[in-house]
């Protein structure tokens, strides 16, 4: 996931995550915000989870299991690099919370998955803490199993996906078979 801004300790709005998903669905995404992002909720601050849950999480509560320094390095950069959530029966799921200055941003997602998203459709969605709802940005439902494809939205005005520390938190996921 990557809001044109871009995840990353720069100071402008971008996220980038990359992800994948399996069947025992294993979704990996690369997530990538090109926004402004950094450690605390201040500039450069993320925190990015994953996990494997029978019904979708209805609010932006922290997945269980947190992405390791490793992982976030992995998903910080677009290359070949996946980290993986398996899932069987269930939703496989990437979320990722970014410190974003900018009033807009671009996300973008380069993802993976061994499901393909023509038998299970692949979302890209951001949180509208206004709502308290996930809003859909993004879909593939015509990727084949294995390989690469990219989720990308531009949301001009985040007034409503910002808490109070100026962090918005998107997820990406695929319901396993």
């Amino acid at each position: 996931m990557s809001p044109s801004s871009s995840v990353s300790p720069s100071e402008s709005p971008s996220l980038s995550p990359s992800a994948s998903v399996s069947p025992s669905s294993s979704v990996s995404p690369s997530l990538s915000p090109s926004a402004s992002v950094s450690p605390s909720p201040s500039p450069g601050y993320k925190e990015y989870t994953r996990g494997d849950n029978a019904a979708l999480p209805a609010d932006d509560t922290d997945l269980e299991t947190s992405y390791s320094g490793q992982d976030v390095t992995d998903v910080a950069t677009d290359d070949s690099v996946r980290v993986c959530q398996d899932a069987s029966d269930e939703f496989a799921l990437h979320q990722f919370k970014d410190y974003v200055f900018s009033d807009s941003a671009t996300f973008t997602c380069d993802c993976r998955t061994t499901l393909a998203p023509t038998d299970s459709t692949v979302y890209l969605q951001i949180y509208n803490r206004d709502t308290t709802t996930w809003e859909t940005i993004d879909s593939d439902s015509t990727s084949s199993a294995d390989t690469d494809f990219m989720l990308q939205a531009e949301v001009s005005d985040l007034t409503d996906y910002k808490d109070g520390n100026k962090v918005v938190s998107c997820r990406v996921y695929q319901e396993a078979q």
